[in-house]
């Protein structure tokens, strides 16, 4: 066999859940499409998959609310709209996100704050502590790469000084720290169904808090405006805010509904192959793993590896290119890096009022998002490599990655 083949060819894909679509899910959709209700709260029958879910989510994560939402970026918006978030407002976020997560902020006509992250490569908790302003209104945790973040640092920062934390969990589905899901620390937690996450159904989201009143507000939030009751809205509640139109359809709810059923077994299969990879490769001169706040609630979908300098990185990623796939230096890792997020940058505007960025309320918030905003980060990006860990890969194929991972990185160092 050449030399990386299985890694290249004969390969699970980079999509977790996807590798675990069976007969379940296309028994679900189709008893959706034969009894025509599409919609999830009512139709020529009574639509069950979306409420099945989100009974099962309650149980799962452990919470008294959970609120099924048409995508992750729909669940951010949602929380966000929820909690109040507007003019004058800014939102901490960690330096290593997704666009998205920047997006609900202005979206709000909110301030994004952009903190640094440390070798967990999630919040540094010391850094968030100089980010916070009288105007911080909220804290958004980022489970980065499938790693839960030191909640137990973060939180005590937000306690002390009264501040909100919402949990951007897409990433990390399933992740838990110290024994407890994450989503479940802070006020509200989002998840992301959509393909590249841990469970999917193509698109959707999820939206978690045991804040009955708050819970109030996101289903209003995320719908018409108003809560509902009884399939119908309640037009005379005294919660009345403008609705976004995120509810997630019976479809998707049907497929998510098997998936995060399946979701324990997809982060057992990808955590124990990650392990069993590094074990694999033991101790490599120069290179040093992600450090990890709870390896136990770890979800497994990434390997990071962080080299001794950005030359050495480099050369090892030209050469892991051709025998790994899906491979990147996180400095390149697209809109997951803030500064290579142009709108960000640009400060582009909403509309052409200029807002947020204009607005007389925001007048005391004047940031800078380019590269060098953070750069303890930016450090850590340069010389970091990123690794997608496929969720059902096989004994064989696991010893083939860190084969090839580990003959990259002895042959890019290796003197000429």
């Amino acid at each position: 066999m050449q030399k990386g083949a299985t890694v290249k060819t004969d390969w699970p894909c980079e999509f977790p859940g996807v590798n675990w679509l069976g007969k379940e899910e296309e028994k679900a959709v189709l008893d959706v499409v034969r009894k025509g209700s599409l919609f999830r709260y009512y139709g020529p029958e009574a639509p069950t998959h979306v409420a099945q879910l989100e009974g099962w989510a309650r149980q799962y994560y452990g919470v008294e609310h959970a609120l099924a939402v048409n995508s992750g970026t729909g669940a951010l918006c949602t929380a966000m709209s929820a909690l109040g978030i507007g003019p004058g407002c800014e939102v901490i976020v960690p330096a290593f996100l997704w666009v998205s997560t920047v997006t609900a902020i202005v979206q709000c006509n909110a301030i994004p704050v952009v903190c640094e992250i440390d070798d967990t490569f999630n919040l540094d908790a010391a850094d968030l502590r100089r980010k916070i302003t009288p105007r911080t209104k909220l804290i958004v945790v980022v489970h980065m790469a499938g790693a839960p973040c030191d909640m137990a640092a973060v939180m005590q920062v937000a306690d002390e000084h009264r501040i909100p934390v919402l949990e951007d969990c897409a990433q990390c589905n399933g992740g838990s720290f110290r024994g407890c899901k994450v989503g479940t620390f802070g006020r509200v937690g989002i998840f992301s169904l959509q393909i590249n996450k841990n469970a999917t159904a193509g698109e959707g989201g999820l939206v978690v808090t045991g804040d009955d009143a708050l819970y109030q507000r996101l289903v209003a939030a995320h719908d018409v405006g108003v809560p509902w009751e009884k399939n119908a809205p309640n037009e005379t509640s005294d919660v009345q805010l403008w609705g976004q139109g995120r509810r997630m359809s019976e479809l998707a709810g049907a497929v998510a509904n098997v998936q995060l059923r399946r979701l324990p077994d997809i982060v057992a299969h990808m955590r124990a192959s990650k392990q069993r990879i590094k074990d694999a490769l033991g101790r490599l001169p120069g290179v040093s793993f992600r450090r990890l706040t709870d390896p136990d609630g770890d979800t497994g979908p990434f390997l990071i590896l962080c080299l001794e300098d950005e030359s050495r990185a480099r050369a090892v990623l030209e050469v892991m290119k051709k025998d790994v796939r899906n491979v990147w230096c996180l400095r390149e890792y697209g809109l997951h890096i803030y500064h290579n997020i142009g709108a960000l940058v640009r400060k582009v505007p909403l509309s052409p009022a200029g807002n947020p960025w204009s607005l007389p309320q925001n007048a005391g918030s004047v940031r800078e998002y380019g590269r060098g905003a953070c750069p303890q980060s930016d450090a850590l990006f340069a010389r970091s490599i990123l690794i997608t860990i496929p969720s059902r890969l096989t004994r064989a194929q696991e010893k083939e990655m860190a084969r090839a991972i580990r003959a990259s990185i002895a042959d890019a160092t290796a003197p000429r």
